[in-house]
């Protein structure tokens, strides 16, 4: 079935550029949450804040690390909807609620090249994620990543993201005619692709939110920094984490100790 005229419109590089600014700023104004279940997800914001400043065990997790920090000052920090990212030079500490994102990274710092070094969990459903900061710079990649979207909301229930270069390249080409985009991202979409594929057959995990703010470069390679889920209305994160263990079955991979 041909998608609705105003979707491909939508999707114009320029106009859903315009879009999406004035919604950022219409959300900011009105302080309506973008996503219809993240307000009613735990949050890593400012009771962050004294990890930093009272004793706490990342302190000693950091240094074995070799992350070298002032504790009498907090870091300078990025806040999402869910959680809160404060940087130490070269390196990221991400705070997630999440214990789906706060697992997977786990996962993903053991199968893969990856940013993620470690993970630690902490009281009250908190999790600390280290990771060496990437560049987030690349706009070729992040719009690339933005029709890749497309094709995990126009294929729901494909497992996973093809490892063949011919699928791969024939769902890109088809995301690009659909939403107007332009061919100059099909090599990059082809690596995004390629990233997530990689990723769930590491971890049994499907990205379906690793769009433009969610995907970055490391060493060369697309990565992704942000492994929090698609939060929707009926999000449930033990469900989720069911269906990365049906998965990781379903790949031989071994049975995973959630964290």
């Amino acid at each position: 079935m041909q998608k609705p005229d105003f979707k491909k419109w939508f999707k114009n590089e320029d106009l859903k550029k315009k879009v999406k600014q004035f919604a950022d700023i219409l959300s900011r104004l009105l302080s309506v949450p973008q996503r219809t279940n993240e307000a009613n997800q735990p949050k890593a914001h400012d009771v962050t804040e004294r990890y930093w400043s009272q004793a706490s065990p990342i302190h000693d997790w950091l240094r074995s690390h070799g992350v070298e920090y002032s504790p009498e000052k907090i870091p300078k920090y990025s806040q999402g909807g869910a959680g809160r990212a404060y940087f130490l030079d070269d390196y990221v500490v991400k705070f997630s609620a999440n214990k789906v994102e706060a697992n997977v990274a786990l996962m993903y710092s053991k199968s893969m090249h990856t940013p993620i070094i470690d993970v630690l969990p902490l009281d009250g459903g908190i999790y600390a994620i280290l990771q060496h900061r990437v560049d987030m710079d690349g706009q070729d990649v992040k719009d690339a990543a933005d029709y890749v979207t497309t094709i995990v909301d126009d294929h729901p229930d494909m497992e996973g993201f093809p490892t063949d270069a011919a699928i791969q390249t024939k769902f890109s080409q088809e995301a690009l005619n659909n939403y107007g985009g332009n061919q100059r991202l099909l090599p990059y979409m082809l690596m995004v692709i390629t990233a997530l594929s990689q990723l769930y057959r590491a971890t049994g995990f499907k990205h379906d939110d690793a769009g433009p703010k969610n995907v970055g470069m490391h060493h060369n390679k697309v990565v992704f920094p942000d492994l929090g889920p698609n939060e929707t209305g009926d999000f449930d994160p033990d469900q989720a984490m069911n269906k990365i263990a049906q998965n990781r079955q379903s790949l031989n991979l071994p049975a995973w100790d959630i964290i």
